[in-house]
C-alpha cells in the first residue's frame, strides 16, 4: 500500500467545513478517548472542537453491534459497500428496522439512537457528525 493512501478501516478522516481533511487514528482507543470528553490525543481534541466536522470511515462489521449510538450534531450517512445488515432505529413510536444491502444508503437522522444486526459480514462507509456522539449498551 502506498504511503499516500489511507486505510479508512484503520483511520478516520475529519472533513472540516472549510474544506480540509485531517487524518485521525481509528479503532477502539479513538472512541474511548472521544467519549471521555478529555482525550489526550491532540487530533481527537481537534474533533471535539470541530462542532461541524464530519468523520469519514469504513466500518468492518462481522458481528452485531454491542452498543447503541446517537449523534446529536447531525445526520449520519451510511453506505453499504458489501455485506448486509439490519439497522434498528429507536423512534418515539417504537423500534424501526431497516435492511441495508450493497449499493444502498441510509440517512440516520440526528439524535436517533441506532444499532445494527449483521446479516452477512459487511463493510460500511460512514460519514458521521461525531461531535457529542453517545453510546450505550444493547
Amino acid at each position: 500500500m502506498s504511503e499516500d493512501t489511507i486505510d479508512l478501516a484503520q483511520n478516520y478522516l475529519l472533513l472540516q467545513p472549510e474544506g480540509s481533511a485531517n487524518l485521525l487514528p481509528g479503532g477502539r482507543d479513538f472512541w474511548t478517548q472521544l467519549m471521555s470528553g478529555h482525550p489526550p490525543n491532540p487530533d481527537i481534541q481537534m474533533l471535539l472542537a470541530s462542532e461541524h466536522g464530519r468523520l469519514l470511515s469504513v466500518l468492518i462489521m462481522e458481528a452485531d453491534w454491542a452498543n447503541w449510538e446517537m449523534h446529536p450534531a447531525g445526520d449520519e450517512i451510511l453506505f453499504m459497500l458489501d455485506g448486509q445488515a439490519t439497522f434498528l432505529l429507536e423512534l418515539a413510536d417504537g423500534v424501526r428496522e431497516i435492511e441495508l444491502v450493497p449499493g444502498r444508503a441510509l440517512v440516520m437522522p440526528r439524535g436517533v439512537w441506532h444499532t445494527a444486526k449483521v446479516r452477512r459480514p459487511a463493510r460500511l462507509l460512514a460519514i458521521t457528525a461525531g461531535h457529542g456522539s453517545q453510546h450505550r449498551s444493547v
